[in-house]
């Protein structure tokens, strides 16, 4: 267990180059140094003098998001930053990033923050040992972390205190293992060593330091242990819509099967009147009227109307009348059927078959009244069959019922989807 380090004011060491003053806060630890002024990386102990190891040729010319000697609360605990590196990929120059190295205020332990085009990560050491499987995945008792990126680093630059030669990370081989927002980091070389890495909000960082967002680097993209849109909410988001419509689709089905009970099935002829003088206009066909039928429960109707129609077609209006009150439900059905040959191909069109859902409609003895119309000379009688069914069910309620349950989950998912998308774009080991 780490001893408490009582924070102290900073030391300081000249650089060996330009002799500038680099201050350092860990006395006991840090041996590695970076000047500011001469960009200059040298090592300095008790035992070994002055040293200068590397003068950087390039350095980052934009403001650092975090100042040298700063301090700021992250999960409740203080740190310091003491030092920063500006990094890159040794095959993929232009893959740069920053880091920070911090300090506990009291305890001395370091962590790092790190920052790729607005994506935040904080990363500490770990005593775990992970040993990634055949598909080059991490499979742990909480989740899964899937190989997202592995790469030689380069460092570009470095500036303030070190406790280690950040020069030698340049030999090793860093692999990266997501699972949003967290994210296992294995640095090899002669053996491994694990870091775990936690996923952090612009806003969480600069409330951590008290800065305006607009202060850190502009976000984009996606980052690679950003969590996706919904967080933790979606899984139980997409586990309760999918049980709800499930629920909408059985209940559908129990109606389907025991609702849509037929209370009236018969089948109607209506002969066109002859014409009263020779060469007048037929007379409207006369109303046709169905026996009485009962409606067993106040609910929805369905008329279905069938027409054995053939190149022509036939409209007939109707109404539902409630013997008892008089009420009416008035409706119109248009049934046409069309067909031939055309240049040795067959077509056909229209319907023989159409149904009505009438919704409301209140317990009671019924009966229907038609008003056919015909194609004029195409037929002299209109035979078609009437059905009536209580109870009635349809599919579209279920499907608008579906459609409005699904909407918002199905939106989320592919948000979602989009997300993860364009975070594995970026890396060579995308699904």
């Amino acid at each position: 267990m780490s001893q408490p380090v009582t924070a102290f004011a900073p030391a300081a060491v000249r650089c060996p180059h330009c002799g500038h003053e680099v201050r350092y806060y860990d006395a006991r630890q840090s041996t590695f140094f970076g000047c500011p002024e001469c960009h200059t990386f040298f090592t300095h102990n008790e035992i070994r003098a002055l040293q200068k190891i590397r003068r950087f040729k390039e350095y980052p010319n934009h403001i650092r998001p975090l100042a040298l000697g700063s301090t700021g609360r992250l999960a409740g605990e203080t740190y310091r930053v003491t030092g920063y590196q500006w990094r890159c990929e040794a095959k993929s120059p232009d893959y740069r990033w920053e880091e920070f190295q911090l300090r506990h205020e009291t305890t001395g332990a370091s962590r790092q923050l790190a920052v790729f085009e607005g994506h935040w990560l904080l990363i500490e050491p770990t005593d775990e040992e992970f040993k990634p499987n055949k598909e080059q995945s991490i499979p742990t008792l909480k989740q899964q972390f899937e190989l997202y990126n592995r790469y030689k680093p380069r460092v570009l630059y470095a500036e303030g205190e070190f406790d280690w030669n950040v020069l030698a990370d340049e030999s090793l081989t860093i692999s990266e293992y997501i699972a949003p927002p967290q994210m296992l980091v294995r640095e090899r070389n002669k053996y491994d060593e694990w870091y775990r890495a936690r996923h952090l909000e612009p806003a969480e960082v600069a409330a951590a330091f008290g800065l305006e967002p607009g202060q850190l680097p502009y976000r984009q993209g996606v980052g690679a242990a950003q969590p996706a849109p919904g967080g933790a909410a979606w899984p139980l988001l997409s586990t309760v819509a999918l049980l709800m419509a499930l629920l909408v689709v059985l209940t559908h089905v129990f109606l389907m099967k025991w609702g849509n009970e037929t209370v009236f099935n018969q089948e109607f002829v209506s002969f066109a009147p002859p014409p009263t003088t020779p060469g007048a206009a037929a007379p409207e066909r006369p109303m046709l009227v169905s026996p009485s039928f009962a409606v067993p429960g106040t609910g929805a109707l369905t008329v279905d109307l069938q027409a054995g129609v053939d190149n022509s077609w036939v409209e007939i209006p109707y109404a539902l009348v409630n013997e008892q009150t008089g009420q009416q439900f008035a409706a119109t059905t248009n049934l046409e059927h069309y067909s031939g040959v055309e240049d040795g191909e067959s077509w056909q069109e229209g319907d023989r078959e159409a149904n009505t859902l009438l919704n409301q409609v209140p317990a009671g003895q019924y009966h229907l009244n038609f008003y056919p119309l015909a194609d004029p000379g195409k037929a002299e009688q209109v035979q078609f069959r009437a059905t009536v069914r209580a109870r009635a069910t349809a599919g579209s309620n279920a499907f608008l019922a579906l459609l409005l349950l699904l909407l918002y989950p199905g939106y989320s998912y592919l948000r979602r989807s989009s997300h993860e998308h364009t975070r594995w774009q970026n890396s060579d080991f995308g699904p």
